[in-house]
């Protein structure tokens, strides 16, 4: 059997497998919007719902898990993934030993895990919540799945940042507030150009090996230089996004906020910025996408808050 490093020597456990396949280095993209989506709704109502919000992040962890299952199984079916590309057993669990059938159950388990608290949201806040919850499944499933998966397109980015950055917010504060405000998705602009540059990271960097496999993703179609460039621009139209959707609402004390708080990882912008995406930084590039999401994303709940 192949180990971790795809070598001859003893598996995982299949805990380890499992953990891997859910890939919880990624969770920030999740997290983050729902950590967002709390700071809206107590700018609204000064308060929160501990029950509401212990089920939207087990249900946004759980999704995200399956996100990553299905991504990984539909990448190893298709050819995507081989030891040869794959360096990290962490980003291709299948490819070092999992075995393909496993990590399919194990992606729909985490959907069913996921329906138990999704149950008792419908059951409190009735259909709003499902109807939010089967758009951003149906992206889900298409995400992965069928004769031209969504992350296999040049609106990948697109999709991710709206369903990850937007949906899960305006999931959110209903379950928090019960009123559908559809200003959520404006006040979202920040987590939704997050989540688009953060997969913008990984799809920059797996343009030599996602190419041969026929994906025509948004960095497989302009090329890596011009990739880089849109990279370097999106970057910098994120990081600043919070302080212009805050001004546009006059909410000068969430800017004064939200402009300290950026000064503690302006360091790390500029790093991100100065990167080169490929495979040879890839885990850099990736970390510090990852960072910043969470950073940008706390920076921007507290501003929010604050004004």
């Amino acid at each position: 059997m192949r180990d971790e490093h795809g070598r001859n020597g003893k598996r995982k456990a299949l805990w380890r497998d499992i953990l891997d396949l859910a890939a919880p280095q990624t969770w920030t993209g999740s997290v983050t919007p729902a950590l967002v989506s709390l700071a809206m709704s107590w700018h609204r109502r000064g308060s929160l719902d501990p029950v509401m919000t212990v089920c939207l992040f087990v249900i946004v962890l759980l999704m995200q898990s399956a996100v990553n299952a299905f991504d990984d199984y539909a990448d190893f079916v298709k050819g995507t993934d081989t030891l040869e590309n794959s360096p990290d057993a962490q980003d291709a669990v299948i490819v070092y030993g999992m075995k393909p059938k496993t990590a399919l159950l194990c992606g729909i388990s985490f959907l069913l895990i996921a329906l138990l608290p999704a149950a008792y949201v419908v059951y409190v806040r009735g259909v709003v919540p499902l109807v939010i919850g089967m758009i951003g499944g149906v992206v889900l499933v298409c995400y992965a799945f069928g004769p031209a998966p969504i992350c296999y397109l040049p609106l990948g980015e697109l999709f991710c940042g709206f369903v990850m950055g937007g949906l899960i917010p305006l999931a959110g504060v209903y379950l928090q507030t019960a009123v559908l405000d559809s200003f959520v998705l404006v006040e979202a602009i920040p987590p939704i150009l997050g989540m688009a540059v953060n997969m913008f990271s990984n799809n920059g960097c797996d343009i030599a090996r996602d190419k041969p496999a026929g994906r025509k993703t948004l960095a497989c179609l302009i090329g890596q230089r011009r990739t880089d460039a849109l990279y370097r621009f999106c970057l910098l139209l994120w990081v600043v996004s919070p302080a212009v959707v805050l001004a546009a609402q006059r909410r000068w004390g969430g800017v004064l906020v939200y402009a300290l708080a950026s000064l503690a990882f302006a360091h790390l912008v500029a790093r991100q910025y100065r990167r080169q995406l490929g495979p040879e930084e890839r885990g850099e590039v990736m970390t510090g996408a990852t960072t910043l999401v969470s950073l940008v994303g706390l920076a921007y709940s507290f501003a929010m808050i604050a004004g």
